[in-house]
C-alpha cells in the first residue's frame, strides 16, 4: 500500500462505506442560507458606506458580498471533494469529479428561485417583489441597488435581469472548483502563495 493511501486512510474516520451524496446535496442547498447569513453581516456593516460613497459604495458592497459567497462555496467544495476522494481511495467508491458541478447547481437553486420571483414581478405577473428579492440576497443588496434604488419594480433597470444571473454563476463555478481541488488533493494555499499552475 502506498504512503499516500496510508495517509488518506488515517483521515477516514467515518464508518460509512460510501460518500454521502444525499447529505452533500442537502448541505449544498443550505449553503445558500449560509451565504445569506454572512451577507446580512455585510449588509449591516456596509450599508452606511453607501450613504457616503453612493454608487461606488454600492459597488464595493456588492463586490464584497460576491467574494464572501465565493469563499463559502469554495470551502464547501473543498471539503466535499476531499471526502469524495477519500471514499474513492480507501473504500472503493466511484464518485466522479463532476459531482462538484452538480452540487454547485443545486446550491444555486434557491438563488434561481429568487430570480424567477423577480422576473414574475418585472413582467407584472405578481406585485413588486424588490424588497423580498433584496432581502433574500442580502450580500448582493449593494449590487442590486445599482439597478433599483427604491422598492418599486417600475423603477428597476432591465439590466438587472442579465446581471443577476451572471452573479448566480458563482455557485456552480466556486463549488466545482473547490470540489475539483479537494478531489485532486490540491493545496489551494500553496498554489496562491507560489502561483503554481
Amino acid at each position: 500500500m502506498s504512503e499516500e493511501k496510508k495517509n488518506t486512510q488515517q483521515t477516514d474516520y467515518s464508518d460509512d462505506a460510501r460518500y454521502d451524496r444525499r447529505g452533500a446535496v442537502i448541505k449544498a442547498l443550505l449553503k445558500w442560507l449560509q451565504c445569506e447569513f454572512f451577507g446580512l453581516f455585510i449588509f449591516l456593516s456596509l450599508l452606511a458606506l453607501t450613504l457616503v460613497l453612493k454608487k461606488a459604495g454600492y459597488a464595493i458592497f456588492g463586490g464584497l458580498g460576491l467574494l464572501t459567497y465565493a469563499m463559502i462555496l469554495v470551502d464547501f467544495g473543498l471539503k466535499e471533494g476531499s471526502k469524495a476522494r477519500i471514499k474513492n481511495d480507501v473504500r472503493g467508491d466511484d464518485v466522479k469529479r463532476s459531482f462538484g458541478l452538480a452540487l454547485g447547481l443545486i446550491a444555486m437553486m434557491p438563488a434561481a428561485l429568487t430570480y424567477i420571483m423577480l422576473l414574475l414581478s418585472y413582467f407584472g405577473v405578481i406585485g413588486s417583489a424588490v424588497l423580498p428579492f433584496k432581502a433574500l440576497n442580502f450580500g448582493l443588496w449593494g449590487l442590486i441597488s445599482l439597478f433599483v434604488r427604491d422598492m418599486d419594480i417600475a423603477n428597476m433597470s432591465v439590466h438587472l435581469l442579465w446581471v443577476y444571473p451572471l452573479t448566480m454563476l458563482v455557485y456552480p463555478l466556486a463549488v466545482h472548483y473547490g470540489f475539483k481541488s479537494g478531489f485532486d488533493s490540491e493545496d489551494i494555499r500553496t498554489k496562491i502563495m507560489y502561483k503554481t499552475n
